[in-house]
């Protein structure tokens, strides 16, 4: 069912009533099906598999000291935020099928109630996976908005803020739709210029910020146990003009950002250094450069060493 308040959409086998508001927020009111089912079913095996693996890294760690027999390996929750959310459609998608999520929605002020509504709802509905939750915050894109997420009062809606290693960090940042330029009517200014600030920003703060540099794995450590993987950026976007969304990822982006592929084809897997990551980098800009318009590309990116 579809009419211009809710829309019933199916998103990793889960389905969705949304609410939308596409006479009021235009771009940010709807559901843009066909990019949030590419990009869910990318990342989810990636949230999956890592949290497999910290599970199984924690039971190592647990069984070499003293432990009740009772003990519930679980793996710390994933922290996922998602800018640009609109309708929240995405980040709920992966809160109600993944286990052990942390989903922050965000947008701007006037696109906060209709992400909470929805986010509301599903929780009231009792759709959440084991161990998942929603959370909602206004954010315009910058660095400082990003950072001051970790900082908030509920940590961008209810519940504690989970800091790592000293500091609060996102596991992966999520962007479906999100490369607007100046003339869109929710967006008056050019946001190309924060949205990389805000994504750089994001792999930033805590464990794995670094990047990935020669010599060095992604997510990896030097002697002892490895560190949490690098955070990953996922987008999804259509080609409406090839100098405009390719143009501005393979250039400006691509400057900050390894890119790679995340189409579902074959089996992720984690950078392993330098050169691993040039030719995934490779492989990803070869894709955007044969992209023809209304192709939709889902890429992935961890951030390049600061020199």
């Amino acid at each position: 069912m579809s009419d211009k308040t809710r829309e019933d959409v199916e998103i990793l086998g889960v389905n969705h009533t949304l609410a939308i508001d596409p006479d009021s927020l235009n771009e940010a009111g709807v559901v843009w099906a066909p990019a949030v089912r590419a990009l869910a079913s990318a990342v989810a095996p990636i949230v999956v598999a890592d949290a497999e693996a910290r599970r199984s890294s924690s039971a190592v760690a647990s069984s070499s000291s003293v432990v009740d027999s009772s003990t519930d390996h679980r793996a710390p929750t994933t922290r996922i935020l998602e800018l640009g959310a609109g309708t929240g459609a995405l980040g709920i998608a992966l809160a109600c099928a993944v286990p052990d999520v942390d989903v922050t929605l965000t947008d701007l002020d006037r696109v906060v109630p209709l992400m909470r509504t929805n986010a509301d709802a599903t929780r009231d509905a009792g759709k959440l996976a084991r161990g998942s939750e929603l959370r909602v915050a206004e954010l315009a894109w910058s660095r400082d908005a990003v950072l001051g997420l970790d900082d908030a009062p509920g940590g961008g809606g209810g519940g504690g803020v989970d800091r790592r290693d000293g500091g609060a960090r996102w596991d992966l940042v999520l962007g479906c739709e999100i490369l607007y330029w100046g003339g869109w009517d929710v967006f008056a200014d050019d946001t190309r210029g924060p949205l990389l600030e805000a994504c750089v920003a994001a792999c930033e703060a805590g464990a794995g910020a670094e990047g990935v540099a020669e010599g060095g794995a992604e997510g990896g450590a030097e002697g002892g146990a490895a560190s949490p993987p690098q955070t990953l950026v996922a987008l999804a976007f259509t080609v409406r003009d090839k100098g405009r969304e390719s143009g501005y990822v393979a250039g400006d982006f691509g400057e900050k950002f390894w890119l790679r592929l995340l189409d579902g084809a074959g089996t992720f897997r984690r950078v392993t250094d330098e050169e691993d990551a040039r030719r995934m980098d490779a492989e990803a800009r070869a894709r955007i450069e044969a992209a023809e318009e209304g192709d939709l590309l889902v890429l992935g990116a961890v951030a390049k060493r600061r020199k």
